[in-house]
């Protein structure tokens, strides 16, 4: 029997660096009440365990009246979602740390390890602007820019859990140094920690006509937000900015197009409220440079959940599981 006929809801988890955020997800990725929200515990990797257990348990006394049956946790660094191990997190203190196991013993639910891009993907790929796709790519551009794969309606791990560490395709040879290693990684150039770099390249130059920029960066408030909003108000060094990122970025989807010809190119994360400044060019690059058929197959669009897109990735990961009938699947597939 399909073991998700019998839930009324599981819950979707969003584990980051500073906060847990806990929702009753839907069969079909629908928010069933607002989420719960506490801070991560970050002192070890016990503490943060004993903390997310506790946090997951007052949610299912919370949400106990929508009967949730499973957990999906989305979760921030390499994840192995076939053994449940976060292999390693960048912001959290945990190392190869078997997190699906310790939850499932704590909380006597099935438990699934997800990364948090990842579920972003697998969110919008099921319930957000590319639903019922098969061939989708997802880039989450924020401090730093990360990806999610969705191939033949299956999400796309690689071998060990890394793979879709798009913002680390190459769009600049011996370019910027990444933090990576690497150097010209499209993180450097398509992030909002780039976008602050192009900006206050142009602070105080003809670009910054007003001085605006120049302002900004002598009270040291020029950073991505504060550009982003300079851009959308029509200031000219802003926007020229942007522009620069938005370059960049088609580059990327070129390669992406080229290497993967998805349906769907979904671009999220903070960045992505420049919306049309940023995908409009992007566009462009892409259908000049792109080869045929990909580049006509491909729509980018805005990603459609927003925050939470790790809560509903991680409760669809725990759907696709129940009806699987086994934890650690490949993810589920898209009917």
């Amino acid at each position: 029997m399909d073991r998700s006929s019998q839930a009324a809801s599981v819950l979707g988890v969003d584990v980051g660096g500073t906060k847990v955020a806990v929702a009753p997800i839907g069969r079909g990725g629908e928010v069933l009440a607002p989420a719960l929200v506490e801070p991560t515990t970050t002192n070890s990797q016990e503490a943060f365990t004993a903390g997310l257990s506790a946090t997951l348990k007052r949610a299912m006394t919370e949400f106990a009246e929508m009967q949730p049956t499973a957990v999906g946790v989305a979760c921030a660094g390499t994840v192995d979602s076939e053994r449940g191990v976060v292999v390693t997190s960048p912001n959290l203190p945990l190392r190869e740390a078997r997190l699906a196991d310790a939850l499932q013993e704590s909380l006597g639910l099935s438990v699934v390890l997800e990364n948090d891009a990842n579920a972003a993907a697998w969110a919008e790929a099921t319930a957000g602007a590319a639903a019922g796709c098969r061939h989708m790519v997802m880039l989450t551009l924020g401090t730093g820019v990360g990806g999610g794969l969705v191939l033949d309606g299956r999400l796309y791990r690689g071998a060990g859990g890394g793979a879709a560490e798009l913002g680390h395709v190459i769009v600049c040879a011996g370019g910027e140094p990444c933090a990576c290693g690497g150097r010209g990684c499209l993180e450097m150039y398509a992030s909002g920690t780039a976008l602050e770099r192009f900006a206050r390249d142009r602070a105080g130059t003809v670009e910054d006509e007003d001085g605006t920029l120049a302002g900004l960066l002598s009270a040291g408030r020029l950073d991505g937000a504060a550009v982003s909003k300079s851009a959308q108000a029509g200031h000219a060094g802003a926007r020229a900015a942007v522009a620069e990122l938005a370059y960049w970025l088609g580059v990327g989807l070129v390669s992406l197009t080229n290497t993967f010809n998805p349906e769907f190119i979904v671009v999220g994360g903070g960045v992505s409220s420049l919306g049309e400044l940023i995908l409009g060019p992007a566009r462009k690059a892409l259908l000049e440079t792109a080869i045929a058929p990909n580049r006509d197959q491909v729509r980018v669009v805005s990603a459609a959940l927003g925050n939470s897109a790790g809560v509903v990735g991680g409760g669809m990961a725990a759907w696709a599981a129940l009806a699987d009938g086994d934890p650690a699947d490949e993810g589920g597939s898209i009917a």
